[in-house]
């Protein structure tokens, strides 16, 4: 092969990359992407809910993940948005209006169309997927990522959109609480929940041990379970697919029950770090949150443990104001920007201010897809 021949092929490789063609791809996609979703964990969360569990700030895991921007939350019309909205945004790249779920409003007045979400993406590419929450699985969160309603409400829609997908067979492994409600949803319909969820070939329980025998599986309780096993047996679950996966996790971080909320800060971030640990290198992990919260630290000092000086804060009220409270809570969402953290193939894009929306885009480039047109 002659001199200018290579320099010839050597340029078109190198054109190839800047363009992002196969010889960019090769190598630099992600296999798999879980996105870790704290509903309601805005920064004030997440930085209170450090110095509670460890006496320091910045000392979460999330905190060391390297590549770290500010996700805008507002909805197509409202600056403060609600779950609904938020995670559409996140799952599908699309704004909507508050309550709807991986909607859009129609022209017609009324009317909606339904967006296509990551999950759905990756079903029809034949990737495993799993939705895992602490929160009901019919709720606006691990509801964006497989139905399409108008209001964040209808439960029954909801249940029935699960096992009805439009592409593929729709989520694999699905692990959440509002079991009562399942069961009631389709007593309405002459059926019942484990019947409707077996029929669609998943093996309904309400442990989520069954996550290592079963490929298909629908854990739904109304009781709180342990987090990261449930999370790591169902990330072994998946990753048994050589296409690869998609996983959400939602664990819930409202702090209108302070010690609850923040609780759940440390759950998920002792979850992220083990997933970190078990997923592999050709893992994106993404860290963010679909809303804030009214939390604020307005007061505190060093060498005295949080939880102690919240506790001997509540057992002598009116001694402190609203200027100097240790902890305080207004109970609401609010609507400043929220961390968006990430590590994996693909991390390297989060950086900056984004809107939401851009979180799905993110994603997609992690895969080396283009959503359509």
């Amino acid at each position: 092969m002659t001199d200018k021949i290579l320099r010839r092929l050597f340029a078109s490789v190198a054109l190839a990359a800047l363009a992002g063609g196969p010889a960019a791809a090769q190598g630099h996609h992600a296999r798999n992407v879980i996105v870790f979703l704290g509903d309601a964990g805005g920064v004030p969360t997440i930085s209170a809910g450090g110095i509670l569990a460890h006496d320091r700030p910045q000392s979460l895991f999330i905190h060391t993940m390297p590549n770290v921007g500010l996700s805008d939350t507002s909805s197509l019309d409202s600056w403060v948005t609600d779950s609904a909205a938020g995670m559409t945004a996140i799952m599908t790249g699309k704004k909507t209006n508050n309550a709807m779920v991986s909607v859009v409003p129609s022209a017609a007045k009324g009317d909606v169309t339904p967006v296509k979400t990551l999950l759905e993406y990756a079903e029809q590419r034949g990737l495993s997927t799993g939705v895992v929450t602490n929160m009901p699985i019919w709720d606006a969160t691990p509801a964006a990522c497989y139905a399409h309603v108008a209001s964040r409400k209808n439960k029954d829609d909801i249940f029935r959109q699960i096992l009805a997908p439009r592409f593929g067979n729709g989520v694999d492994i699905l692990i959440g609480k509002g079991r009562a409600d399942a069961i009631a949803s389709f007593a309405a319909r002459q059926t019942t929940a484990e019947q409707a969820f077996t029929a669609a070939g998943y093996r309904f329980s309400d442990d989520p041990a069954i996550m290592g025998q079963a490929g298909r599986a629908a854990v739904l309780r109304d009781a709180d379970y342990a987090p990261t096993p449930a999370v790591e047996a169902t990330v072994r679950q998946l990753a048994r697919n050589p296409k690869g996966y998609f996983l959400m996790v939602e664990w819930d971080m409202h702090t209108d029950k302070l010690d609850k909320g923040l609780r759940h800060v440390v759950e998920m971030d002792d979850m992220i770090r083990r997933i970190s640990a078990v997923a592999g290198k050709d893992t994106l992990i993404l860290f963010t949150a679909d809303h804030s919260f009214g939390l604020r630290m307005g007061g505190g000092k060093r060498g005295t443990p949080l939880a102690q000086q919240i506790a001997e804060e509540a057992a002598e009220p009116g001694v402190t104001t609203a200027s100097n409270q240790v902890v305080s809570v207004e109970d609401g969402h609010t609507g400043e920007e929220v961390i968006a953290a990430a590590t994996g193939p693909g991390a390297e894009r989060v950086r900056g201010f984004l809107p939401n929306t851009r979180l799905f885009e993110i994603m997609m480039a992690a895969f080396g897809w283009k959503a359509d047109s």
